[in-house]
């Protein structure tokens, strides 16, 4: 009976003591918690790599024999290209709700301009201007763009993947678009050796244009309050003034503005960070 006595207190004792050193040795739960987004203002800056389309235009042929000196044809300049770039970019922003947000952004690039479009004496579809031996005559133009963007921008926030949270968004806003001087080339490779290939410089003028912009992209949660956030913005800027009249034209009484884009389709690959105020 003793024995029987010593082997159940045996068990009991071995039952109590296997648990509490498996729970020792078994790794604590730790549950790490999703960061929601919250109601308040924040501050946002992105750099970016911003690559333009080929754009087209118009250009204004100014007649300077005297007696009918003025805008004699209206051309189609065949392109104008902005080349890629860097650009910057800072804002201002309120977080609505856990999915709605909505900022203000301004954002810069600078970037070097090539044109190209045909000599107006050799336009096929104006034979009246056309010289008197086969040519294949173009200008080669190159130039600088200044490009300020300003944005009110909307987001909506899906559905977060641990700290990742993808949005989609959509902007409208202008676009201030300063033209440095141009310098033109005249290119005519079968012109005889006594051509006179042609030479200028072209001031730029800035004008005010619309754009707007649809965005996609994720966020990361590096803290409560810090984002980290990339993504892809198109960005149509739409057309405007560019280049005045060359000096030659200007002293046979050419005013204004001589060639003008048709806008611009921009595609930005941008990073930067956001930071809750609240």
């Amino acid at each position: 009976m003793k024995s029987l006595m010593n082997t159940v207190l045996a068990v009991g004792l071995v039952s109590l003591i296997v648990p509490a050193q498996a729970a020792d040795l078994a790794p604590p739960y730790v549950e790490y918690p999703v960061i929601e987004a919250t109601s308040g203002w924040y501050l946002r800056g992105d750099v970016g790599y911003t690559k333009t389309q080929d754009s087209k235009g118009e250009w204004d042929f100014w007649n300077q024999f005297v007696g009918v000196q003025g805008i004699d044809d209206t051309y189609r300049y065949d392109s104008l290209k902005l080349r890629d770039t860097v650009s910057a970019g800072v804002g201002v922003g309120y977080q609505i709700n856990d999915h709605v947000r909505a900022d203000a952004t301004l954002d810069f690039f600078h970037a070097k301009v090539a044109g190209k479009t045909e000599c107006p004496l050799m336009i096929k579809s104006d034979p009246a201007h056309a010289l008197p031996f086969p040519a294949d005559c173009h200008y080669d133009d190159s130039s600088t763009a200044n490009i300020l963007t300003a944005m009110a921008n909307a987001y909506v926030d899906l559905k977060p993947v641990g700290r990742f949270r993808p949005y989609l968004g959509a902007g409208a806003g202008g676009a201030y678009v300063k033209y440095g001087t141009m310098s033109r080339q005249e290119v005519c490779e079968l012109c005889p050796a006594a051509y006179t290939r042609y030479t200028a410089e072209q001031e730029g003028v800035g004008s005010v244009r619309a754009a707007v912009a649809l965005m996609v992209g994720t966020s990361y949660d590096l803290t409560d309050r810090l984002k980290l956030d990339a993504g892809y913005r198109f960005m149509h800027i739409f057309g405007g003034d560019a280049y005045e009249y060359d000096s030659e034209d200007k002293a046979f009484g050419a005013t204004g503005v001589q060639i003008r884009d048709n806008g611009f389709n921009v595609h930005q690959i941008r990073a930067g960070l956001r930071y809750a105020l609240n």
